[in-house]
Formats: C-alpha cells, structure tokens, sequence
C-alpha cells in the first residue's frame, strides 16, 4: 500500500522519488497514513538529528549555487538561512565571504550542535525559530535561503496554510529587491502557484538543475519582492489565510 504525497522529500529511509510525486510506503512502518513522519513536526528533527551526526546537505552545495548567488547580492548582503539543518552550506557560504548570516531551525538539537560547530565563525549565528513565525524586523534581508524547506512543509498538516505562512513571513523580512531562492524537488505546475498568491508581490523566475538527468533534476526558484509587497499582504493575508484555513478542514485526519 502507498500513500502518495504531494511532491515532498526523497528520504532514502522513507521514500522513493517518483519524477514530482513522492510514494511513501506504508505497510510495515506505519498502521495508518495518518501516523506518518511529519516533517514540520520539531519533535521529528530533533530525533533525527540526535542520532545523525554526519552532515546532511538538501539537494544543492553552496558550490554548486555559488554563480547563482553572486549575480544576486554582494559579500555586503544580510542572509537569512530557512531550516539551516546539519548542512556545510553556511558554513561554505561565510568561508567564501558571506559573513552576515543568519541560521535558523526548527530543530533546538540542531542549532546547539551548529552551534558549537561554528563558534569561531563569529559573525554567523543559530537561533531556533519556525519559519512561519520570524522573530526579525520588515526588510532586514537580501536574500533568505530556502533548500527544501517548503518541500518540507508541503509533506505536512495544513500544507497550503503554512506555506503561505512561512512566505508571508519571509517576504516581510526581505528587503524591496531582495530575494527569497527556494530549491525544490517541485516542479513549476506545483511549486508557482505557492508564490502566485495574493497576499504576495514577488517577480519570480525558475532555474532547472540537472536538466539532462530527469531523476536527479530539482529547480531553483527565484522570487525578488516588489516595492508595494508589504502593503499586498496587509490587505490580502486575512482572505488567503481564511481560505486556505477552511481548506485545510476538508482534508483533516479521522
């Protein structure tokens, strides 16, 4: 028996990739699919994180996004990681020159750790903070980085609601012109209309990564926030939220 996700995490213990949708295998791991992992649950995280000491990167290296990135911001630019994890992302990034980062994660497992790790990266910090509830000023950022974060969120309850949440959030927190870059094993039909809703103001464009390997291949979304985004999202929020809210009912676990 399969339950079939949305478009969420190839996790080798968990799942198989399936092009854009993921088959999470049910029978022997989980009496239910209503008992499956959740992947916005921090109680998950810190699990997995205790017992995973080697570094885990999603999807893409810092390497491997160093061209993108430096056609957005400058060595100057304030950086905001979404869901930092166990990676050797930031760590790569500040080494390269990007000294102004902040990490943030769900996890409170992971960012002692990540912590401890990279005291003498001085200017780098980790704090424990859900995406969908940023403890950080309107436009602070140039750029918020996002490596499967909302792939995540979109394996969990109330899918559409904290994506939106989590976006909201990350746009009033970037500066105008600032970009919010998601890497994501979603393709466009399931990932534009995420960052097409009306409480958001973004120009967006998608990079393909892996083209000529159809298995292996994931995108990259680049969504720069418009001048009028804070006021789009005051007057919008309220009806999106209730929207997707009520939506959310229609699928609620028995």
């Amino acid at each position: 028996f399969f339950f079939q996700a949305e478009d969420g995490i190839r996790d080798v213990e968990r799942s198989r990739g399936l092009g854009d949708v993921y088959k999470r295998q049910v029978h022997g791991i989980y009496k239910n699919i209503w008992e499956m992992v959740s992947y916005g649950d921090p109680r998950y995280w810190d699990s997995r994180y205790s017992t995973q000491n080697d570094p885990f990167g999603w999807l893409e290296t810092y390497k491997s996004l160093e061209s993108i990135i430096s056609k957005l911001i400058n060595k100057q630019a304030k950086i905001l990681i979404l869901g930092c994890g166990n990676a050797l992302f930031s760590a790569d990034m500040y080494d390269a020159g990007y000294e102004q980062i902040d990490n943030i994660d769900i996890s409170s497992v992971v960012i002692k750790q990540m912590s401890e790790q990279n005291a003498t990266r001085t200017k780098m910090t980790y704090k424990v903070m859900d995406v969908r509830d940023l403890k950080y000023a309107d436009d602070t950022y140039d750029l918020a980085i996002d490596k499967s974060t909302i792939d995540a969120l979109l394996c969990g309850d109330k899918a559409g609601y904290n994506v939106a949440l989590m976006l909201k959030e990350v746009q009033r927190v970037l500066k105008v012109g600032g970009y919010y870059m998601a890497i994501s094993y979603g393709k466009p039909e399931n990932r534009i209309v995420h960052f097409q809703r009306s409480h958001l103001s973004f120009e967006y464009e998608q990079i393909m990564m892996s083209p000529d390997n159809p298995q292996k291949s994931h995108y990259v979304y680049l969504c720069k926030k418009k001048p009028d985004a804070q006021l789009i999202s005051k007057q919008n929020w309220e009806k999106v939220s209730a929207d997707l809210d009520y939506s959310c009912l229609l699928y609620t676990s028995p």
